[in-house]
């Protein structure tokens, strides 16, 4: 017998649908409401658990849930689908929330405090202006060369580039098609300097936040590494050991054991978080680059008889592996890091 209610909660942008079930297995509702009606009836209820899938909003209901005494589960959609009965309607969604928060065995996703959401959101934002700067210096680069107009690699290439082009003596562009390529040019730069401003807001953020400082103790975790690992482990206090940390962030093998034989499959590409994969997998390419002759740590003898055993490309990965267990260490026991002597 459970010993909490269940309030399942189907997040949108205007209506929600909350779906609460008693400690029993009764459905007690199944209603829409409004985000103010929301709030007063999580404010109202005793501490129970509160369900919901990992989406928008997630963490700010899940925090809100939780200043009122309530137990909250994140849970992946793909895990919720299996549990969700009839045709596809709010009311269904939300009952099949229900159903999946009170499984024996599920995982639950990680409630991220503000400032991890903070530098998360920040973190989208760059990777958003960078693609679109990306996206818009190419289309510039092929609105040239149709009038085989050929620009270098590079953004200042081209604003180079550009301005010779814009020149009224260059007569290689047709004169009407010039405003358009000096609007086009004003709107890249202006990227350019939102880029740089948002990157240097998440910096400044970055050496502000205490456990971010002891994560770039770690050798090849800088700001976009720390700021990454600390956005998605948090304080640690979600996973058992630095293992569950990885097998989160996706670095561990994928296993397909059968009959009591264990086969080890590698890395997926698709698993985890792509984009913290692949900034550690850069910062551990660094280290190992780097390595000295004789070594003067004792990672660093680890590292130098890994690369002659495995090859540089695994020893990247095995490195980026023990980066994140080092990380969790580091955030769930607040202890500094320090490199252990070589004693060779």
């Amino acid at each position: 017998m459970k010993k909490l209610n269940v309030i399942a909660i189907d997040l949108a942008k205007n209506i929600l649908q909350v779906c609460k079930v008693s400690k029993h297995g009764e459905l007690l509702l199944n209603k829409s409401m409004r985000p103010i009606k929301l709030k007063e009836f999580l404010a109202k209820s005793t501490p129970s658990i509160v369900a919901m899938e990992g989406c928008g909003s997630c963490h700010y209901w899940g925090r809100f849930a939780r200043e009122h005494g309530h137990e909250v589960r994140i849970i992946s959609p793909k895990k919720v689908k299996a549990f969700v009965q009839g045709q596809k309607t709010d009311a269904n969604d939300a009952l099949g929330i229900a159903i999946a928060a009170i499984q024996v065995g599920m995982i639950y996703g990680s409630l991220k405090e503000e400032d991890q959401q903070i530098l998360q959101t920040l973190e989208t934002s760059r990777k958003f202006l960078d693609k679109e700067l990306t996206a818009l210096g190419n289309h510039i680069r092929a609105y040239l060369f149709e009038y085989g107009i050929t620009t270098n690699k590079g953004r200042k290439s081209l604003i180079e580039a550009v301005a010779i082009v814009l020149d009224g003596v260059d007569t290689r562009l047709p004169q009407c098609l010039k405003n358009t390529l000096c609007e086009l040019t004003e709107r890249y730069n202006a990227t350019i300097k939102q880029l740089k401003s948002t990157e240097k807001e998440k910096a400044a953020l970055v050496k502000q936040i205490e456990p971010c400082q002891r994560l770039m103790a770690i050798e090849g975790v800088g700001e976009v590494c720390a700021a990454m690992l600390y956005a998605n482990i948090g304080n640690g206090k979600e996973f058992k050991n630095g293992r569950d940390a990885s097998v989160y962030i996706g670095l561990t093998p994928k296993q397909h054991s059968s009959g009591g034989k264990t086969t080890m499959i590698g890395i997926g590409k698709h698993s985890g978080n792509k984009e913290l994969k692949a900034a550690l997998y850069q910062g551990a390419l660094s280290v190992i680059s780097r390595l000295p002759d004789e070594p003067r740590t004792a990672k660093q003898s680890w590292l130098i008889a890994l690369v002659k055993r495995a090859g540089i490309k695994r020893a990247c990965i095995a490195l980026a592996n023990k980066s994140v267990r080092t990380a969790w260490a580091i955030l769930a026991t607040g202890k500094h890091y320090e490199a252990a002597a070589f004693n060779g």
